[in-house]
């Protein structure tokens, strides 16, 4: 999978290239070359691959840098919500517009648009040429503390409730309603959502193996992402804050999955949107 989310890394900057690269050999072409070539003489290869590859490499960079991405879900960190092997679609547009490769906003404000419960789409903090997928759960200025599966945001512990088991093959985890707050402090804002979580208190529970200190406060332009498989997740509990700038997309829509068409497995999932 790391191979895969590496490719991907590639093909997007080679896109990006590819648009100033066959459009300056289309119009040099156009311009100076075009005039002085015997009529009936056969284009240039390069000239010709130039002039088909354009449109369709700046169709894509616009579609993939400002509206939509589709992305494959690679784990099951995201159990209920999306299953290993999801391929969903998210849009660019809800975080602001951003620079192609840098991902830095044109026109607004950093943290714009990112709202507590989302479900985004960010470069890995480790190695960003990975992309993940994680909930966001905690926004700038949110007070945060996390212990024995209990979530506090703001001095205010999110409420529970057992809604039944797991899918198989996590037969020792089971499913709970997590409502917690979505808009400012002191709002009546709320948002509901299941997760998936172990009878079993880990030692992430109890604080070990943490990247942060909890309590903790979330700083300007920073978010904590975490994973609705909440005792499977490698998520921002073992890793810094994820930056504004490394958002790319907010999730929103599953339209197919890969284990659905190789062996009819989670197609329930498919043509559903991600809330």
């Amino acid at each position: 999978m790391s191979i895969f989310a590496n490719l991907t890394h590639y093909l997007a900057i080679i896109i990006i290239l590819a648009i100033p690269v066959t459009g300056l050999i289309w119009l040099i072409d156009s311009l100076f070359y075009k005039k002085k070539r015997r009529e009936g003489k056969k284009e240039p290869w390069i000239v010709d691959w130039s002039k088909f590859l354009f449109p369709v490499v700046l169709f894509v960079g616009v579609l993939r840098s400002f509206i939509i991405e589709p992305y494959v879900i690679p784990s099951g960190s995201m159990q209920p919500t999306l299953y290993a092997g999801d391929m969903i679609v998210a849009d660019k547009w809800s975080y602001g517009v951003r620079v192609p490769i840098l991902n830095t906003r044109l026109f607004s404000k950093p943290g714009e648009g990112i709202e507590r419960g989302d479900v985004a789409i960010f470069k890995f903090p480790k190695d960003e040429k990975v992309n993940y997928i994680k909930r966001v759960v905690a926004i700038p200025g949110d007070v945060i503390d996390y212990k024995n599966k209990q979530f506090t945001i703001n001095g205010e512990a999110l409420e529970y409730q057992y809604v039944g088991p797991a899918r198989a093959p996590e037969e020792e985890d089971l499913f709970v309603i997590e409502r917690f707050p979505t808009g400012p402090v002191g709002s009546n804002e709320y948002k509901e959502h299941t997760i998936q979580t172990s009878k079993i208190i880990t030692d992430a529970d109890r604080g070990l193996g943490l990247y942060h200190r909890f309590p903790l406060t979330i700083p300007e332009g920073k978010f904590l992402m975490m994973g609705d498989n909440r005792d499977n997740s490698y998520d921002g509990r073992f890793w810094e804050l994820v930056d504004d700038q490394k958002i790319l997309g907010k999730a929103r829509f599953i339209w197919m999955n890969y284990n659905c068409v190789t062996s009819f497995e989670d197609c329930d999932h498919i043509f559903t949107t991600i809330e």
